[in-house]
């Protein structure tokens, strides 16, 4: 990810996997929010990094769509609260805060609400945000 034009074909590669495999039309779109969200948090935040798109096929859920975000960028003081709308990493952004930002904070709760698991494992140089559907989503 080195330019803005990579989010859309970061896009794109996500919804060509994910019907592929046979997502529903609502789920490729949902999907490609989580693509655009991960890919613009890199750019934003990261310093250097890629999405990788991944199939998995788990034994106990079947078929997924991984979608893995490795950047360069530091921790994340708290990788849940960065998941709350309104909130970045540290707590609660102010309204000025958000405009500077271009956004309204509420990224990576949506990467949580249109995909069944998302955690953030550190790496060497930085961190993986891994957010993967499931074909079939998951009994609760």
């Amino acid at each position: 990810m080195e330019h803005p034009a990579d989010v859309l074909i970061a896009q794109q590669v996500v919804r060509q996997g994910a019907r592929a495999m046979g997502f529903p039309r609502a789920a490729c779109a949902e999907l490609m929010i989580v693509a655009s969200e991960l890919s613009s948090n890199i750019l934003k935040y990261g310093k250097r990094g890629v999405l990788r798109v991944e199939r998995v096929d788990d034994p106990a859920r079947g078929a997924a769509l991984r979608l893995v975000a490795e950047d360069e960028g530091p921790p994340f003081k708290s990788f849940e609260t960065a998941q709350i709308d309104g909130f970045d990493d540290e707590g609660p952004l102010e309204p000025a805060e958000l405009i500077a930002r271009k956004g309204t904070g509420s990224g990576l709760g949506a990467v949580r609400r249109m995909t069944h698991e998302l955690v953030c494992e550190p790496m060497p140089a930085g961190k993986a945000v891994i957010a993967t559907r499931y074909l079939v989503a998951p009994r609760k």
